[in-house]
């Protein structure tokens, strides 16, 4: 099945690739952007890569770094919890060590589909029968997923959410001191979980990535309890951003949700192309750490570029048709999830969450919003508010 959009009202386009991120309908300036594919924005005073070309240059450079060389840990967490949470994260390091806790990270996610989508199910079925808000909702269910399949008992996956609430507050940009001391408590404690569980053992992630780690060796037992705790970390606010675009597509398009409510088998493809139309991560960063030459240009160490996987995702060289909605797009093609040695492997734990909730949401639930009230600010998770 195919749908297209309707027209809606004429807007201003947003002003730069960041302000693009919570923008009602940021996909023109995007596709205009592509005709600028790797280019250097004097006002944010970084180079913008829009291309997939461009994109996938940068994600493989070995020059580019996911943070500062200068700076591993944002000078705001540094002497607290969520600072040696943040600095421990295969997401946010660089080098062997991380190649090889990297490794590990992928291996324990290497868990049957099945008993993810059974997980999820079940987890998308209870809170949706609680009476959450979409709102409470959307970051609910990544959280309640993932830290069942780590392993932590069904009465402690509030407590989980909360906590991870705290951490992910602390670490977005201008937090308050507040929120930083809010997010250091909640690390140490989530870190102290965590570490019980790994000692306990349990058929879940935490294990995995134990027995991952230790067939790895020599990575640091800190090291694996701050990616235990980083599976949550990174799904919470992708995970909420994915279910909340998948809401408002079904809410903008009746004719695609009867679609979806007669045939949940829909479900997956159209999952698959909201991540790659209407993606929660719409950009990400990469710090040059030496001097190199990527798409034709000369960067310096020290100069900061902005990756921009949603105009990336439209770039008609990497998928014909780019601005057609279509679930059943075969070879669809996507960098939501990166590319080369940062590239996520939580891609179908991703995807298999928000089937789950799409599927509990058609099961129960009645009025389905026609858009959205806005989007939670953000430099670059695109995470609806329906409230």
């Amino acid at each position: 099945m195919a749908a297209t959009p309707a027209e809606g009202p004429i807007m201003q386009p947003p002003s730069d690739p960041v302000a693009a991120v919570t923008h009602p309908d940021p996909y023109p300036y995007y596709a205009a952007l592509l005709q600028r594919p790797f280019h250097r924005d004097g006002a944010l005073g970084l180079w913008v890569a829009a291309s997939a070309e461009a994109a996938t240059a940068v994600l493989a450079s070995p020059a580019c770094r996911v943070r500062p060389p200068s700076e591993p840990v944002p000078p705001p967490l540094r002497g607290g919890a969520v600072g040696d949470l943040f600095g421990r994260l295969v997401r946010m390091t660089d080098g062997d060590a991380q190649a090889r806790a990297k490794r590990a990270v992928a291996a324990a996610l290497d868990i049957p589909a099945d008993t993810v989508a059974a997980e999820a199910r079940r987890r998308a079925m209870a809170l949706v029968d609680d009476g959450l808000s979409l709102d409470a909702l959307m970051p609910a269910l990544p959280m309640h997923v993932v830290g069942a399949l780590l392993g932590f008992a069904p009465d402690r996956l509030s407590e989980v959410a909360d906590r991870m609430r705290d951490i992910v507050a602390a670490i977005a940009p201008g937090a308050s001191p507040e929120a930083i001391g809010a997010g250091h408590e909640a690390a140490a404690r989530m870190v102290a979980l965590t570490e019980d569980l790994l000692e306990t053992g349990g058929d879940g992630l935490a294990r995995y990535l134990r027995d991952a780690a230790e067939r790895e060796g020599g990575i640091d037992p800190a090291v694996v309890t701050a990616n235990a705790v980083g599976f949550l970390f990174q799904a919470r606010d992708a995970g909420a951003g994915l279910l909340g675009n998948a809401i408002v597509t079904l809410g903008a398009w009746p004719e695609l949700r009867r679609a979806a409510a007669a045939d949940r088998t829909l479900l997956p493809g159209l999952v698959q192309e909201v991540l790659r139309c209407d993606p929660p991560a719409q950009n990400t960063r990469r710090f040059v750490a030496e001097d190199t030459g990527i798409a034709g240009q000369a960067l310096r160490a020290g100069d900061a570029i902005l990756v921009v996987f949603a105009a990336a995702n439209r770039d008609p060289t990497l998928n014909r048709d780019p601005d057609r909605f279509d679930p059943a797009r075969p070879e669809r093609r996507l960098l939501t999830f990166g590319h080369g040695r940062h590239a996520c492997p939580g891609e179908e734990i991703a995807a298999a969450i928000a089937v789950a909730g799409l599927d509990a949401l058609l099961d129960r639930f009645t009025a389905w919003p026609e858009r959205p009230a806005g989007y939670k600010p953000s430099p670059n998770i695109r995470m609806p508010r329906f409230a």
